[in-house]
């Protein structure tokens, strides 16, 4: 009797109330409880009639689904044989087959019996949810059956991720991770994936995950441009559609989620799937009861082990990955060369007894004092700033980048530091270069500039601004294939973030107006990048911050367990706790697994046992994260309040008196007109005395937290105290190529265009040069005549010195002859035929698998190393390595295969 009053009780407290949130209810005539059930089977242990806790009815009156619901005490599972036996009886009723919801009022399990076994969701589908789905279950194809659109994603690769996923989901699957490099189109891929699960009736809604605004954009205008007939929304100031595929950036989410329902979206895709999704959005994927799909360009070596967590990728292979050496090798993506470039004050500092008289001349006449100039090089953009470095920058630039027939520079983007930073370069362009600047050839792209997606849009589709000096804007999903230069004019540590950026030029272009093709690209690197992830591959280790929340909970932790140690009154800080607690969003699926601990703790305070703090701190305290609770800069004093007071109870003065400094400067920058500010302007003035501080303690730290913490939202900017000068500045070291026996070097982009200009001037006079030109191999003693030769010029060509320059390390000399002589990137035409005669076969055989497509790819690898393919090799190493041919294709399709191989290495001969 006890065991169905309880029930009741979470039924009509808990239950009731989640449903009606859901849109289900009594008046509505959409609920139904204690909803009679015949089950009189002779199978059935439980004959005669039974009672559904509530059964949900469709539009059309019928059951839709079944709820059991136990006391919040009980296991939800529990109800499980239950539950499936009120939906075979309403099965047998009424011919279709219920969703299952179990639930205790705390978890909720939902059980869509023909696809997926139970899981955990936040809350109960709405009518409209569950009629979606019930549309998809009549309706919907096995997706291995719809062939995928080769005119969106026609590439082997792009198909073969869009296989490991469909072959996924038809598989139960409900999270992947594709992780694939900047520039080989993830985002086309998604599309055809989309597209795939649209047609297929399997999916009818989509979200579009991006971290910026700009990101979101560019993502609509593909969507709309590969899928013109869809209906596309934004996400933005409250507002949302019935649209199928539906945009909007994570923080604008996190403002709306809540307000949709669990069951509303299909498929949820995350742009750029890396550590702060899992630390700061997570909640929108714990919200929504949807298929996922994160993208990422990062190498698998800097994912985050959370990452992979949060796509159920626990053994850190993602669902798939095609890297960036894959995608350069299989020429869909091009490579970089790079040219380091410091300046003079870079390598030097800047320090100003050392300086010429007339440089020390020069900072006099600009008001500088000599003694204020003590500065290393890497304090230039910090602690100084110098505008004559920034002209260096300017200068290198428009001297080293690569140019079009004109002369100008092909697109580029200058990385710099700030926006203050960006101002002085775009400065140096003018004063500089006027002429150009006259036709907008440099413009600033970053967040502070009014219409910068305008001068986005001018940048990627215009021919001018051929410069976009940025700051963050365009680190990162930025897609302008026309770029052919990237600046370096910052330092950066992270190891993903320095990817990101080289990924901006990786993509392939060919300029329409001439024909170029582009075969690589080039960064300048004013701040020894490259070196310094050599020496420290992982760069700086980004260990996520605790969210303030979080730690403010814990260091309030600490005090209470100090002030009960030294037999202080704890009250003040209990209650401070408590309010804490309170403000935990009660419906999240984090924080309902606890609730029966926050009432407990909210009806009785423990002892401030071992036990007791570990599960405040390690169980608690993270749900903090979740809490709405207060400004940043509010958090953060009471933080530093709360660390004042723990570093008096444990007797700290270095920790207090550096607080202290930290607490008088942030009260000492409130504004000071400002009406609650001029209310505490006698507190303030004490707080700024030695004599508030000589008698600190708890309870005075406590009133000093209440009367300034809710202010600190009126602090105004310390002014800035970095030193600025004009001296002239220019490069002084640039990345340098030893070639000679005797030492001789050059800069090795010079080099590297004399070594170019040789070999076609020899191509003319060696018989050797002008048959491998004409596309014949050369047997070793033609290739060891051509190397001498090469190596008694004033040049001292070698292999070894060609490795150096190409930044090949692998390549032979035939390779770099044949690269110079055909004039393209890679070894040309042969490849492209092939990739091309591949990707159509791929197009007209549309219903393969992941798999098959794996295969082909190795076979197409066995072409291009000019290997004649039989059936014999199609089962033997290495091919047999990836897979059973005979298992994977009918024997038309091999005989189909094979003849198509061998008809390309005819045509390559």
């Amino acid at each position: 009797m006890t065991s169905s009053r309880d029930e009741a009780q979470t039924r009509n407290h808990i239950i009731d109330s989640q449903l009606a949130h859901a849109g289900w209810s009594r008046s509505r005539r959409t609920l139904v409880e204690e909803f009679l059930l015949k089950t009189a089977e002779p199978e059935n242990t439980y004959n005669g009639d039974q009672f559904a806790d509530y059964v949900l009815l469709g539009s059309d009156g019928k059951p839709i689904a079944v709820v059991e619901a136990k006391r919040s005490s009980r296991d939800e599972l529990a109800g499980k044989r239950q539950a499936a036996d009120y939906a075979d009886a309403i099965k047998a009723k009424f011919g279709s087959d219920p969703f299952i919801f179990l639930t205790n009022g705390k978890e909720i399990q939902f059980w869509d019996r023909t696809r997926y076994a139970p899981r955990k969701i936040s809350g109960f589908y709405t009518r409209d949810d569950l009629e979606r789905l019930r549309h998809q279950h009549q309706f919907a194809e096995s997706l291995g059956n719809v062939a995928i659109n080769a005119n969106i994603a026609g590439r082997d690769y792009q198909n073969e991720a869009i296989r490991r996923v469909t072959e996924g989901v038809d598989a139960a699957k409900r999270k992947f991770l594709l992780v694939m490099a900047t520039g080989t189109g993830k985002t086309r891929t998604t599309i055809a994936l989309v597209d795939t699960l649209l047609r297929s009736k399997r999916g009818q809604r989509v979200l579009f995950l991006a971290d910026r605004r700009e990101l979101v954009r560019q993502a609509m205008s593909e969507f709309k441009s590969h899928l013109p007939n869809e209906s596309l929304a934004r996400i933005e100031s409250g507002e949302t559609s019935g649209a199928r595929i539906q945009f909007s950036t994570y923080p604008s989410m996190m403002q709306e989620y809540s307000r949709l329902s669990v069951g509303y979206y299909d498929l949820i895709v995350a742009d750029e799937s890396h550590r702060s999704i899992y630390q700061r959005y997570k909640a929108i994927f714990d919200y929504f009861d949807a298929i996922q799909l994160g993208l990422t360009a990062t190498p698998t070596d800097y994912i985050d082990h959370n990452t992979f967590e949060l796509f159920d990728c626990g053994d850190g292979a993602p669902s798939y990955y095609y890297s960036y050496e894959q995608a350069i090798a299989d020429q869909n993506l091009v490579n970089y060369r790079v040219l380091d470039a410091q300046t003079n004050f870079q390598l030097q500092g800047i320090q100003g007894d050392a300086l010429p008289e007339p440089l020390k001349q020069m900072a006099r006449d600009q008001g500088v004092d000599l003694d204020e100039l003590n500065f290393d090089g890497s304090d230039i953009e910090k602690g100084i700033i110098n505008q004559g470095t920034s002209d260096a920058m300017v200068k290198e630039f428009m001297d080293k980048s690569r140019k079009d027939v004109r002369g100008l520079p092909h697109k580029s983007i200058i990385f710099a530091v700030s926006h203050a930073h960006a101002k002085r370069l775009y400065e140096g362009f003018n004063r500089l270069y006027p002429e150009l600047q006259r036709q907008g050839m440099a413009e600033i792209i970053d967040s502070h500039m009014e219409r910068a997606d305008a001068t986005l849009d001018d940048f990627k589709f215009r021919t001018m601004p051929r410069v976009a000096i940025s700051v963050d804007m365009l680190d990162t999903g930025v897609d302008v294939p026309a770029i052919q230069n990237l600046v370096f004019a910052k330092p950066v540590f992270s190891k993903v973030k320095f990817w990101q950026m080289i990924g901006r030029g990786t993509r392939l272009h060919i300029d329409k107006a001439t024909g170029e093709i582009k075969k690589d690209f080039l960064i300048i690197d004013h701040w020894k990048n490259f070196a310094y992830f050599k020496l420290k591959p992982d760069g700086e280790v980004d260990h996520p911050s605790e969210p303030l929340p979080v730690r403010l909970f814990r260091l309030r932790l600490e005090k209470w367990q100090l002030l009960h140690a030294q037999q202080q009154d704890t009250q003040t800080t209990i209650a401070d706790l408590l309010t804490m607690l309170s403000a935990l969003p009660r419906h999240s699926i984090n924080v309902r697994p606890h609730w029966d601990e926050l009432d407990a703790l909210a009806q009785q305070w423990p002892a401030p046992s071992q036990s007791a703090l570990d599960n405040l701190s390690k169980t608690i305290a993270p749900l903090m994260r979740l809490a709405p609770l207060a400004g940043l800069d509010e958090l953060q004093f009471r933080i530093w309040c709360e660390r004042l007071t723990v570093a008096w109870l444990k007797g700290d003065a270095n920790e207090q008196a550096k607080i202290r400094e930290r607490i008088q400067e942030a009260i000492a920058s409130l504004a000071d007109n400002i009406p609650e500010v001029q209310h505490v302007a006698e507190q303030r003035a004490w707080v700024q005395s030695s004599g508030f501080w000589q008698h600190i303690d708890a309870t005075r730290v406590g009133t000093l937290q209440a009367v300034f913490a809710h202010l600190m939202r009126y602090r105004t900017s310390t002014p800035s105290r970095t030193v600025e000068i004009n001296l002239p500045d220019s490069i002084t070291q640039r990345s340098w190529i030893i070639y000679g026996p005797t030492g001789e070097g050059a800069f090795a982009e010079s080099y590297r265009d004399q070594v170019e200009a040789l070999v076609r001037r020899l191509a003319g006079q060696l018989p050797e040069l002008a048959k491998l030109k004409q596309g014949e191999n050369l047997d070793d003693d033609e290739l060891e005549r051509i190397s001498n030769t090469l190596n008694q010029t004033d040049l001292f060509v070698t292999e070894d010195t060609l490795r150096k320059v190409f930044e090949a390390p692998t390549a032979s000399l035939a390779d770099f002859l044949r690269h110079i002589l055909y004039e393209d990137a890679h070894l040309p035409n042969r490849e492209q035929r092939i990739n091309a005669a591949f990707d159509a076969f791929i197009a007209a055989h549309g219903y393969l698998r992941a798999n098959q497509l794996n295969f082909l790819r190795a076979v197409k690898a066995a072409v291009l190393r000019h290997g004649r393919v039989t059936r014999a090799a199609l089962s033997e190493p290495p091919l047999s390595r990836v897979g059973r041919v005979e298992t994977l294709f009918p024997p038309q399709d091999i005989d189909e295969l094979i003849s198509l191989a061998n008809q390309l290495l005819d045509e390559a001969a």
